[in-house]
């Protein structure tokens, strides 16, 4: 569900809840839906850019770890067979 769809349906349904008719309720609803993004937007540490740009930084991180484990488990394996040698 998108922060669109989520913040029509919270101010819907307190607009719902308050009973009022006809334009006072859609001018309602418009305000509680303001008020909800605006809410949202200060909680936003980062926006969607930089989110990215960690994100690919993760899976760049990810893929070093999975390598240094692979050589990691090699390097094991070749102590590991010199120490079985006689």
């Amino acid at each position: 569900m998108s922060n669109r769809d989520l913040f029509g349906e919270i101010s819907g349904r307190l607009s719902g809840l308050l009973q009022s008719g006809g334009e006072a309720a859609g001018d309602l609803r418009g305000k509680i839906e303001q008020q909800l993004r605006d809410g949202v937007a200060e909680l936003s540490a980062i926006n969607r850019e930089e989110f990215d740009a960690q994100n690919r930084a993760l899976a760049r991180a990810e893929e070093r770890i999975a390598a240094l484990e692979a050589s990691v488990a090699a390097l094991e394996a070749r102590l590991e067979a010199a120490d079985s040698q006689p």
